[in-house]
């Protein structure tokens, strides 16, 4: 640590925290995760391994700098407050914090989520990223999704007032989306984001619902190669033109 807690750059670390748990399975997902079914005493046994584990890593890397922390998923929003701040507690008897520590959430934007944000940010949380993946209510049906863009927008807007930092997720070149819905959709969120936003090509993973359905030939309007290549073009250059790299 630099004098007054600054980080020095070659000390410090980062720290993932997985929170494996979902309200649904998005068929594209092809991450570590699990349906959300009444597991309270499954998810009371993960954190109290999780604070075991941080223990056990403390005495591996010694006494570092954390530089930041990220809750990730599956859907780290679905997590009691109480165990984010338990989490955020053991972290800090660890680890010293740099004085510039990003500690970031991932949230999908429902109102249910949206409702624990200032308990989070009681618990140290200090930015969020939101899974809002379209700006088209019957994309996000056909994505899984369990919020409408109404909704996305209003827990968008609850964040923004709640904490310093914002970040949110899209996803592109999906089913039947043409470059001019993708530029449409693509400029509102630009005139959303203030400080991150992260863009994601539709990808098809086996062993998630969307690979067996494209296996049988029953996922229609994939973009072909070239149409996925224009969009990515696109994509860089709107963004580079509104400041994003």
């Amino acid at each position: 640590l630099r004098e007054g807690g600054d980080r020095d750059e070659k000390d410090s670390i980062a720290l993932y925290v997985h929170w494996p748990y979902c309200a649904r399975i998005c068929p594209y997902c092809d991450f570590n995760v699990v349906r959300d079914r009444g597991r309270t005493q499954e998810q009371a046994e993960l954190t109290q391994a999780i604070l075991n584990d941080l223990e056990a890593q403390a005495a591996l890397v010694g006494p570092r700098a954390l530089a930041s922390i990220f809750f990730g998923g599956g859907t780290p929003s679905l997590m009691e407050p109480a165990l984010v701040n338990a989490i955020l507690s053991k972290v800090r008897d660890c680890w010293t914090l740099a004085n510039d520590i990003e500690i970031t959430l991932e949230a999908n934007p429902t109102s249910v989520e949206a409702g624990r944000f200032q308990a989070y940010r009681e618990a140290g949380v200090n930015r969020v990223s939101m899974g809002i993946q379209s700006l088209r209510d019957a994309d996000l049906k056909r994505l899984g999704r369990l919020h409408s863009v109404s909704e996305a927008r209003k827990a968008f807007d609850i964040a923004r007032t709640t904490f310093d930092r914002v970040s949110f997720d899209l996803i592109y070149a999906r089913q039947d989306q043409s470059l001019a819905d993708w530029k449409s959709e693509l400029s509102q969120a630009l005139s959303m984001a203030v400080d991150h936003l992260s863009l994601y090509q539709l990808t098809i993973e086996d062993g998630t619902v969307f690979g067996a359905r494209a296996a049988a030939g029953h996922l229609s309007g994939l973009p072909s190669d070239d149409l996925g290549a224009d969009l990515y073009l696109m994509t860089q250059d709107m963004c580079g033109a509104a400041g994003f790299d």
